[in-house]
């Protein structure tokens, strides 16, 4: 029988080589998968970004700028009144993870949306490494994290992919803005994903305003075709609290049972009592 086959999206900040990255997630996932045979692909693309030059970043900061790209810095909780304001404020002014986050979402904004001047546009280029990956693949499931969940949606609506997904993970998604989905195009379920659950932290500012996006992206019908769970709070590896950590979201309990259920419906062989036990962790059978 083939593996489950994965791939993920990874999202902002600066990235270790692909290879380490790679390793970190599988290391992760393993843990708590459950899953014997696994076959894990990394959509790698912060190498795209080791040729931009801050003129290049400044020229795409103006020309957002100049096409009102502001809108989408206001980022603040789900509340658009001024105590949501006065709120977001707030943690901007005293958590500088907060404050790390927004700023470096906002750079991959104008980035992905603006920039001229490399070799192809930044978002035609990871797209186009996207459908390589996916075509050679043809993952059962694509988790994405952050910004990558963005490259996932605009890629499964502006890419004709041809085939069937299975499950796509969101954690940390800024799809709910209004903004990113009039610039990729849609704001609509996309065809050929089955399944499709989105995680969030109430506290993550890449989520922020709207941290649920299932009315946001509807089905033909208006039907709310994707599963939206909040995680009371997110930790990263050193068991620091980061409410946009990537592995926080990873080993939550609501991706653990998606790529958990989607094994068992592929017939895959879930780990024993014993090599879960090995992990000090219990399997999806044993907590329910």
């Amino acid at each position: 029988m083939a593996p489950l086959r994965i791939v993920y999206i990874h999202g902002i900040h600066s990235k270790p080589p692909p290879d380490a990255y790679h390793a970190e997630w599988d290391a992760a996932l393993r843990r708590l998968a459950y899953v014997d045979d696994i076959d894990t692909t990394m959509l790698y693309w912060a190498d795209i970004r080791l040729g931009v030059t801050p003129a290049m970043l400044r020229d795409a900061r103006a020309r957002a700028t100049h096409r009102g790209a502001s809108r989408f810095g206001r980022m603040r909780p789900q509340t658009n009144s001024p105590l949501g304001y006065a709120i977001s404020f707030a943690l901007h002014l005293f958590d500088p993870v907060i404050r790390r986050i927004t700023k470096e979402l906002l750079t991959e904004i104008y980035l992905y949306f603006y920039s001229r001047g490399t070799p192809g546009d930044i978002r035609e280029v990871i797209l186009a490494r996207m459908d390589a990956v996916m075509r050679e693949k043809r993952p059962d499931i694509v988790i994405a994290h952050s910004w990558g969940t963005v490259i996932a949606y605009d890629y499964f609506i502006n890419r004709a992919y041809g085939g069937e997904l299975p499950a796509l993970i969101t954690f940390g998604s800024p799809l709910g803005q209004a903004y990113v989905q009039e610039h990729v195009g849609a704001s609509h379920y996309p065809g050929g994903v089955r399944h499709w659950l989105n995680v969030f932290d109430a506290m993550d500012p890449a989520t922020w305003p709207d941290r649920r996006i299932a009315n946001d992206l509807p089905g033909e019908h208006g039907e709310h075709l994707i599963r939206d769970v909040e995680i009371p709070s997110v930790y990263d590896a050193a068991g620091k609290r980061d409410p946009h950590s990537w592995f926080g979201y990873l080993m939550s309990e609501p991706v653990q049972n998606e790529i958990f259920r989607i094994a068992t419906s592929r017939g895959l062989r879930a780990q024993s009592g014993e090599a879960a036990a090995a992990t000090g962790l219990k399997t999806p059978q044993d907590a329910s």
